[in-house]
This record gives C-alpha cells, sequence and structure tokens, in this order.
C-alpha cells in the first residue's frame, strides 16, 4: 500500500499539501480514519489512527487492526459483543481493547465490522471502556482473509493528545 491511505474504508491516494506538509503529505482528520506505515517494524504491520474524540480513535483503531486480518467490507454485522474494561492508564486501555480483538478472534473465531464505545475518566482515577460489537464467525469461504493478527504490541506505541484530535501508533505482530 506504498503511497495510499484508507480514508472512510476506501484506498485513495494521498493529496499534496500547498503548505509543503510531513513529506509534501497533507493528512485531513475529517476524512482518514488511519493509515499503514511502512518500513516501521519487520514482520509486523504498522498503523497510525486519528480520531477527534477518544472513542472515535478507539473505534477507528479497531477498524485498522480488523483491516489487518480482514477485507472488513466481507464481515457483516450478525451478532452483537458487548465489552466492559477499566485500566489506570489510558495506554493500557487502548491496547488491552485491541488485544481482546485479537483474542476474539483467536478463541472465538469472531472478527468485527461495527464499534461503537463509551470512554469515561474516572473519578476515582483511570478510564472505562463501555463497547459495542457487531460482527460475525469466520468463514474462509465469505470473508477475504488477509493477515493472522498474533499480538498488539509496545513496540513504538504512542498515543497523543494534539490540537484537533488524537493520534495513535500501533505495531501489531503478524
Amino acid at each position: 500500500m506504498r503511497g495510499f491511505f484508507i480514508r472512510q474504508g476506501r484506498i485513495t491516494p494521498p493529496k499534496p499539501c500547498p503548505a509543503g506538509g510531513a513529506k509534501g503529505v497533507c493528512y485531513n482528520w475529517v476524512q482518514m480514519k488511519y493509515r499503514f506505515l511502512e518500513n516501521i517494524a519487520t514482520a509486523d504491520v504498522a498503523f497510525e489512527v486519528y480520531g477527534k474524540t477518544l472513542e472515535e480513535l478507539f473505534q477507528n483503531a479497531a477498524e485498522a487492526l480488523t483491516a489487518v486480518m480482514v477485507d472488513v467490507a466481507t464481515v457483516s454485522p450478525l451478532l452483537n459483543k458487548k465489552l466492559k474494561m477499566k485500566n489506570e492508564k489510558l495506554e493500557n486501555l487502548f491496547l488491552d481493547f485491541l488485544s481482546e480483538l485479537v483474542y476474539l478472534k483467536d478463541a472465538k473465531q469472531l472478527l468485527f465490522s461495527r464499534f461503537r464505545l463509551k470512554i469515561e475518566k474516572l473519578e476515582t482515577g483511570g478510564y472505562s471502556l463501555d463497547a459495542n460489537l457487531w460482527g460475525e464467525k469466520i468463514s474462509p469461504q465469505r470473508h477475504k482473509l488477509r493477515s493472522d493478527a498474533k499480538a498488539v504490541t509496545w513496540h513504538l506505541f504512542k498515543i497523543e493528545k494534539r490540537k484537533s484530535g488524537w493520534l495513535a501508533r500501533v505495531v501489531v505482530d503478524i
């Protein structure tokens, strides 16, 4: 996918940035959910994910992780799975959530294509996540499977608040 981004689920070439942006490419946070990064890690897949809110960041990260494993458009939202998680640190909650998606793929053979999340900062400290996931059991006949995600790693991981939203970098062991 060299030189291309996935925007709104479609692969499109980057637009030149008149102001000269990073490597001459403008990142439109309104349109871009995530982009895959090349030459970051050997035998792994890396992506950056964007969101105006924490919920959108987590949701877009879930979609990007799913896109590593399968063509998301081939996964129908036939069943609903609810998740509740808490963690003292936002970074840990983010990685726990993505790791749970890998676990559900491995242990229950479930893939998801729709995500609705609520994230709250707790008065006692830490964060909570309530998630509704929609998807279906893996079917090699129906799904266009890609890579087998084994784990979400701490390697080069970051999550940060920016002026126009949130950014995270994720490396997935495949």
